[in-house]
């Protein structure tokens, strides 16, 4: 597992603090400070060929960590466009596919009592004031379209209780409840809302998942499939989705789809394909396959259960674990 973790400034509540706390949950962890592995000279905040060098220089690092055992890395650095996490999200999916990012922020007024509780200069204070809500700005508006990191208010939080939220959301169990009745309802009036929001920029959108399967158990997150004229497309959701309170999470893996997640803990995922896509198809002919066989319906809520025991604070390796049933499922409907 590899953390990039990365937020707004040191100031109180900032990423090396947070990170040090961090790396302690792990039986075995490793902290890498961008801002130390970047500490070259001359240096020049925009200058390419130097983030090139910082992403090789953290690349070459984790690896020669994870050779000799550590594969848990936290990674704290400050990122102002999502082209920039990205990069370095495909740079570390080469060691591992599991990766986590986060921002984290806090109110104004906050970051104001930080500073000031730790330094009375006014000169300092009115600067650090300042480079944080400029800051918080850039952020703010280039996460609407992107990945900048799932966003973590450490407003009122201690160093302990930050690390203790980023930690929960990265453990967070995988819970098998019995087929609620008004999964479907809960889908409706979240269809209702996507469809308002994005009006023309989507050709279709479905219930897919375990929770549009009538009768079977399943994590209790309303799974969403929206379907676009080309995949490219999905960036122009990005902002209304936000205002609906959906993370877009980058995931280098995602290739023919876009994901994107909301609710703490989560209620709803949203995941966008091009229409006419496999992966469209696969996910409705499997759903479809499941509505109609009881018996495969009860062999997969058997396999969830099992997975869900062995893999409880896993989310990747259960959902991997599912493949091999999803195979042989869509083998029969082809």
């Amino acid at each position: 597992m590899i953390t990039d973790f990365e937020c707004q400034n040191s100031l109180g509540v900032g990423k090396t603090e947070v990170a040090w706390k961090l790396i302690e949950k792990f039986e075995r962890a490793i902290m890498l400070d961008g801002d130390y592995l970047g500490a070259v000279h001359p240096f020049d905040l925009h200058d390419p060929q130097r983030v090139a060098y910082l992403y090789d220089t953290i690349g070459h690092v984790a690896r020669f960590h994870a050779e000799h055992g550590y594969h848990n890395l936290v990674v704290n650095y400050v990122f102002e466009k999502p082209e920039s996490l990205a990069r370095l999200r495909r740079a570390l999916n080469e060691i591992d596919d599991v990766t986590h990012a986060f921002r984290l922020t806090c109110r104004a007024e906050e970051i104001d009592r930080r500073i000031r509780s730790r330094n009375n200069d006014p000169d300092r204070l009115a600067w650090e004031s300042n480079r944080f809500r400029e800051l918080q700005v850039i952020q703010d508006r280039n996460a609407r379209r992107g990945d900048l990191g799932f966003v973590i208010d450490t407003t009122g939080l201690s160093i302990e209780a930050v690390a203790d939220a980023i930690w929960r959301d990265i453990t967070s169990e995988v819970t098998i409840a019995p087929y609620d009745p008004a999964w479907p309802q809960k889908y409706e009036a979240e269809k209702n809302q996507i469809a308002a929001a994005l009006g023309d920029r989507v050709t279709a959108i479905h219930h897919i998942g375990s929770t549009a399967i009538p009768g079977l158990a399943a994590k209790p997150i309303i799974d969403i499939m929206i379907a676009v004229s080309q995949l490219e497309a999905a960036i122009e959701c990005i902002a209304p989705l936000s205002d609906l309170g959906y993370a877009f999470i980058d995931y280098p893996q995602n290739t023919d789809r876009r994901f994107f997640r909301k609710g703490v803990p989560r209620s709803h995922h949203v995941h966008i394909v091009a229409q006419g896509s496999a992966e469209l198809k696969n996910h409705l002919a499997f759903r479809d396959a499941l509505r109609a066989n009881p018996e495969w319906r009860d062999q997969y809520a058997a396999l969830k259960f099992d997975l869900a025991e062995r893999h409880r604070t896993d989310r990747a390796q259960y959902t991997e674990s599912k493949t091999e049933f999803v195979r042989r499922v869509l083998s029969t409907t082809k």
